[in-house]
């Protein structure tokens, strides 16, 4: 796949944008290029499906589970923000191999990966000399931003690598000037809008590139309607899925925030440099580091040749255009999340990797600037490092904890009464939770609906009538769904009582136990030495009693 032959004809119109010499051999080029990809592999599928599923990559394993167009129609009925490529990818996938969180998870490990041998392409493309294109890549493998979504069963490593790909297939069709790299960008360019929505703002990044060069650079002008010819092909091949989820698009409401330029921007930088497991203290640390080494390899860039003064307007545009998109269209709405702008990642590592091509500087200045770089570089992948070893090995920064716990807990809670009589009650619709339980009791949701109360107590009176004798409440922090505790509040004023509650995972779980019907020959009137009254018994039944559980029947006090 990678080339390091300094070959014009092949890469450019003209020798002179042909890879400069690099003092590092091609055969030893790719046996680290090749060992980059090992490490960027071994990264992402250690401890693979050691963390439990989060809501969203629950939701993406129940999606995959419907027909393909199933997934079309319920992507558009139930207004899913984004649209259908990974679950299409998903779907097949763990028809073959399972469902474990491994297998779900495989699949975006993959995509990292290919992003990481992807990014080394681009760089190659781009004219960097071996050196700073591992070391970009190396930088990619190794980010604990990068490894924690392909490590994330959803579709952001897939858009990381599908991006990667246009832009490299842009550059190529661009320089090349054949039908067939034209060709593989707009089918690329189009897998890409259909996993990430964002995925069309390196689109415009890439275009905002070739527009401008073609305003200052007037012999590029020669292929400027071949570009736009690709353009439009993309724009028309996407029109029709477009035309049906544009009001998606328009009207996700968000479960982000919308936070300030000077807010955003620390936030930002600090998890393209050392990922999601940092406490939040220390963004600004690592902000400002990764600050001083784009200005660097900016600077290297910018004092070069035509062809580096073009990958600094490239690349520039390829990192702040999708950040500031997407931090823009926030602002109106909560919906940023920095998951959002995982499609940035490679440039933010090409432009520090420029910060080491040593070419543009000599004497003490040079000595300096090379001193202050690995310095920099040192302290950026020492917080690397452990931030990873947080994200393998530090509960407190796993996705989510608990729902093995609480799916042992169900079955031990449940296992004295018949499964009929037992409902899972949840303050909020998360569908980890039936991923995770799969045993025979029923769900239900209090309130059915996002701070419905009636139709809370519309179903509590289903149970009852139902003859429901249990419910188990795990309480999960919902203000978006549950925010004056109608669930608690609900089944408080219902026949049910609460007779226990233990902390399982990060959950109060709360039990509630309904009494029977009392038949007349079971009435009873003893009062015990302690002035407690056995008002009556139930048939009890085949009784069992489980390690840990609770009795199917609880004893009531009367005033």
């Amino acid at each position: 796949m990678i080339n390091p032959r300094a070959d014009a004809a092949q890469f450019s119109p003209s020798p002179a944008a042909a890879p400069r010499p690099s003092p590092l051999a091609p055969s030893i080029f790719r046996l680290v290029a090749l060992a980059i990809v090992l490490l960027a592999f071994t990264l992402r599928v250690y401890h693979l499906g050691q963390q439990e599923l989060r809501g969203d990559e629950a939701f993406g394993y129940f999606f995959a589970q419907r027909s393909y167009t199933g997934i079309v129609a319920a992507t558009l009925e139930l207004a899913e923000p984004h649209p259908v490529a990974s679950y299409f990818v998903l779907k097949p996938w763990l028809t073959s191999v399972g469902d474990s969180e491994f297998a779900l998870r495989y699949p975006s490990a993959w995509f990292g990966v290919l992003a990481v041998a992807l990014l080394l392409r681009l760089a190659w493309r781009l004219e960097f000399r071996r050196g700073p294109a591992l070391l970009a890549a190396a930088l990619l493998a190794i980010s604990p931003y990068a490894i924690w979504h392909g490590q994330d069963a959803r579709m952001y490593s897939m858009s990381l690598a599908l991006t990667t790909a246009a832009v490299w297939l842009g550059m190529e069709a661009r320089q090349r000037h054949r039908a067939r790299w034209g060709l593989a960008y707009v089918g690329v360019a189009w897998l890409a809008l259909h996993t990430h929505y964002y995925a069309v703002f390196v689109l415009v990044a890439l275009n905002l590139f070739v527009f401008t060069q073609a305003i200052f650079i007037p012999r590029t002008r020669v292929t400027l309607m071949a570009w736009v010819g690709w353009q439009v092909l993309v724009g028309a091949l996407y029109l029709p899925w477009l035309a049906g989820a544009a009001s998606i698009v328009g009207g996700y409401a968000g479960n982000g925030d919308s936070p300030s330029l000077a807010a955003m921007l620390p936030r930002a930088l600090s998890v393209f440099a050392v990922g999601e497991s940092t406490p939040p203290e220390q963004r600004s640390v690592w902000a400002f580091l990764a600050v001083a080494l784009l200005l660097i390899g900016g600077v290297r860039l910018l004092l070069g040749g035509a062809a580096d003064r073009r990958n600094l307007w490239l690349l520039s545009c390829y990192l702040a255009v999708p950040v500031l998109a997407t931090w823009w269209s926030a602002q109106g709405r909560p919906i940023f999340n920095e998951r959002y702008l995982v499609a940035s990642a490679p440039p933010f590592s090409l432009l520090i990797a420029a910060a080491f091509d040593e070419r543009r500087f000599r004497g003490r200045a040079e000595q300096a600037l090379r001193w202050l770089s690995f310095v920099l570089l040192a302290a950026l992948v020492a917080g690397m490092l452990l931030a990873l070893a947080r994200h393998y090995a530090d509960p407190a920064y796993s996705k989510t904890r608990g729902w093995r716990e609480l799916a042992t807990a169900f079955e031990r809670l449940s296992a004295d009464l018949p499964p009929d009589t037992v409902r899972i009650a949840q303050n909020f619709p998360d569908p980890t939770l039936w991923y995770y339980y799969r045993g025979p009791v029923d769900h239900v949701v209090l309130p059915p609906a996002a701070h419905d109360e009636a139709a809370a107590h519309t179903q509590v009176g289903a149970l009852v009538a139902a003859d429901v004798r249990r419910i188990l409440l795990p309480v999960q922090p919902a203000s978006n769904w549950d925010n004056n505790d109608i669930a608690d509040a609900v089944l408080a004023a219902s026949p049910y009582d609460r007779v226990a509650e233990q902390q399982v995972g990060v959950w109060p779980l709360r039990v509630y136990a309904g009494q029977p019907d009392l038949a007349p020959e079971q009435v009873l009137d003893s009062e015990f030495e302690n002035g407690v009254k056995l008002m009556g018994v139930s048939d009890l039944g085949a009784l069992r009693l489980t390690p840990g559980g609770l009795p199917a029947h609880a004893l009531r006090q009367r005033a």
